[in-house]
């Protein structure tokens, strides 16, 4: 069979993965493609062209359509990256590619961009942001107290959802209910980054890593609402320690725990059930009552001072070998054939990683006819056999 080459504007792939910041040595290796080959395909003076396979290969990586390669760059919708503060903490002699993350930012920016356009285009009004005034100087606890007041986020809502994913949708559809964007975004290691904020006056955006676990997610997200509020774009990966190199970071994750585990709300717990010695499994108990990770807890109780440094760090170390442990023990079950069968619920997975605001739109944009189930199966990345499923669903909020 004869080769079928794509006859891309070489010029415009070379655009595309200048204006987005990816490299040619993450784009060989997400396509299997040597270095070599990739510079060819971007060089306008080399005969060299992708098979067409090849080309939808690379039209993946850079998550855009397939017909874009064929354009001209002077027409193509591509944005530059806006200016993000780096307040990550990553080991000294790690030499990064931040390829995949600039591409997470770009993710974030065309789902609100086309969150904006659906509904100017079906004339639905957008959500107006709704920010609360807090003063410079505040505290971490009347930073806390705002928060928790103004987003109407409940403590006896908290004890009474039934799961930290319940809790994770709860915070979420009350910080959105204000007009600030949160979706998760994706093909990035947590240990890169777990969460984005990106502010602007209209509609501000928080990013989260759809990799992370509920309780991380959770936390996340109170970690980055700070930085919107105090009007800051950011990267953030360390969200639990308070010994980030930023007194920026160490604010915000203080004022996150506080939110998420109030001081009065956790003396009050510990009086009540009379614990002196404080065990894992009390940990364990906690991170369930109030729907959040055991390292939040520990985080919070040496920030309340019911631990020492030296009792934080037992406890940290041993929930992290615990993890670790039962990571590798279910890895060799499911080698083993003895581990459960891991039911994939992909609706479910679908609504916890996009913005409950595109939920709707999709729901009403089907419903009315403006989107077809081939489109809303290609926004959310799911097969077409999965959006009644969506669709009913997202009906019952």
């Amino acid at each position: 069979m004869a080769r079928a080459d794509a006859n891309i504007n070489k010029e415009t792939l070379s655009f595309i993965c200048s204006q987005i910041g990816v490299t040619v040595a993450y784009l060989s290796q997400r396509t299997g493609q040597t270095e070599e080959k990739v510079r060819a395909w971007m060089d306008v003076s080399n005969t060299d062209y992708p098979t067409i396979n090849q080309a939808k290969g690379i039209a993946k990586v850079l998550k855009v359509p397939f017909a874009g390669l064929y354009m001209n760059k002077s027409i193509l919708p591509i944005k530059q990256l806006p200016s993000l503060r780096n307040l990550r903490t990553l080991p000294y002699e790690m030499a990064m590619d931040d390829s995949s993350l600039n591409l997470a930012v770009v993710e974030l920016i065309r789902y609100h961009d086309f969150l904006s356009s659906s509904e100017s285009d079906m004339q639905i009004d957008a959500i107006p942001l709704s920010l609360p005034a807090i003063a410079d100087n505040a505290s971490v606890i009347e930073y806390a107290k705002t928060i928790r007041k103004f987003f109407g986020i409940e403590l006896d809502d908290q004890f009474k959802l039934t799961s930290p994913r319940q809790f994770y949708l709860y915070v979420r559809q009350k910080v959105e209910g204000k007009g600030i964007f949160i979706h998760c975004f994706t093909g990035v290691d947590v240990e890169i980054v777990r969460g984005i904020s990106i502010f602007n006056d209209t509609a501000p955006i928080i990013g989260l890593n759809d990799n992370d676990r509920y309780p991380a997610k959770t936390f996340s997200i109170m970690h980055e609402l700070v930085h919107i509020l105090r009007r800051q774009s950011t990267l953030c990966n360390e969200m639990f320690s308070s010994f980030s190199s930023t007194e920026e970071e160490v604010f915000c994750n203080a004022v996150a725990g506080e939110v998420l585990v109030p001081t009065d709300s956790l003396n009050a717990y510990l009086s009540a059930k009379t614990i002196t010695s404080i065990s894992l499994d009390d940990v364990d108990t906690m991170a369930g009552k109030f729907n959040i990770s055991k390292e939040v807890v520990i985080r919070r109780l040496l920030d309340t001072r019911w631990f020492t440094q030296d009792e934080y760090d037992t406890f940290a170390n041993e929930i992290r070998q615990n993890f670790l442990q039962q990571r590798e023990a279910d890895k060799l079950a499911r080698q083993e054939g003895r581990g459960p069968s891991i039911y994939k619920n992909v609706t479910r997975e679908a609504i916890d990683k996009t913005s409950p605001t595109i939920c709707r739109i999709l729901l009403i944009g089907y419903t009315d006819g403006y989107f077809s189930k081939q489109d809303v199966s290609g926004y959310l990345g799911i097969k077409e056999k999965h959006i009644p499923k969506f669709i009913a669903e997202v009906a019952k909020w």
